[in-house]
């Protein structure tokens, strides 16, 4: 896993659709590495290619696909990032593939729940990512070498005067849970559930942050841990 602490998100997030169309090749492109990190508030899958940069289509959809026989693949989570990258392959003239290794481990993550392979098809390579909610979505490429990297936006945890407690359960919980893990530097369960773990560590933050010691996570805990981490 590749930690990316220490990056701060920028440029337009959205929900909708994200395309560039590639015109124009100089050589062929292949896929070579699959990673994935996480950031202070957006966690980042990184695909590496040999050749240049291929174009891409990112978006939401209500289930991943697999390309060529056409069936579900199914993820972790609330909801489904595909991503699909032309002209590329994951493999030589001979068959031999391109990439090796596990998928990423995004076990801990605030969005990410489970990265999927889903095509490697006529020259179209298909992914997916399971995420904890419907967030906001950027995408960049990268060079030296080649890079596409998709970033998806950590969920709030709570807006206005909304609680979270002891109990409660998905991914609020899971970016303060990480916010957690951050701001105190030691192990908090990224899980999505609000146990004696988080509870420990939430009166521990409001203890050194000079807050009312509650375990609750509100309006005044939640702009204190916005100044601690800088976002």
């Amino acid at each position: 896993m590749t930690e990316l602490v220490g990056q701060k998100l920028s440029g337009t997030l959205t929900t909708g659709p994200i395309e560039e169309t590639v015109t124009q090749r100089d050589g062929r492109t292949f896929l070579v590495g699959v990673r994935a990190g996480r950031n202070k508030d957006f966690d980042r899958l990184v695909l590496d290619f040999e050749g240049p940069a291929p174009g891409y289509h990112v978006r939401y959809v209500d289930q991943l696909i697999e390309d060529g026989s056409g069936r579900p693949i199914p993820l972790r989570g609330r909801a489904v990032v595909e991503i699909t990258l032309q002209p590329a392959a994951a493999h030589r003239d001979d068959g031999s593939p391109t990439r090796s290794g596990p998928l990423p481990d995004v076990t801990g993550f605030a969005a990410f729940r489970q990265i999927a392979d889903a095509g490697d098809f006529e020259g179209v390579l298909t992914w997916g990512i399971g995420v904890a909610a419907r967030t906001g979505l950027r995408v960049t490429t990268l060079g030296g070498p080649a890079r596409v990297a998709v970033d998806v936006v950590h969920a709030e945890p709570g807006t206005g005067n909304q609680l979270l407690r002891r109990g409660d359960k998905g991914a609020a919980v899971a970016t303060w849970q990480w916010r957690l893990v951050q701001a105190l530097d030691r192990r908090v369960d990224v899980d999505e559930v609000f146990g004696p773990m988080t509870e420990q560590a939430t009166r521990d933050f409001q203890r050194a942050s000079g807050l009312a010691v509650d375990g609750v996570v509100g309006p005044r805990t939640r702009a204190a841990m916005v100044r601690a981490l800088g976002l």
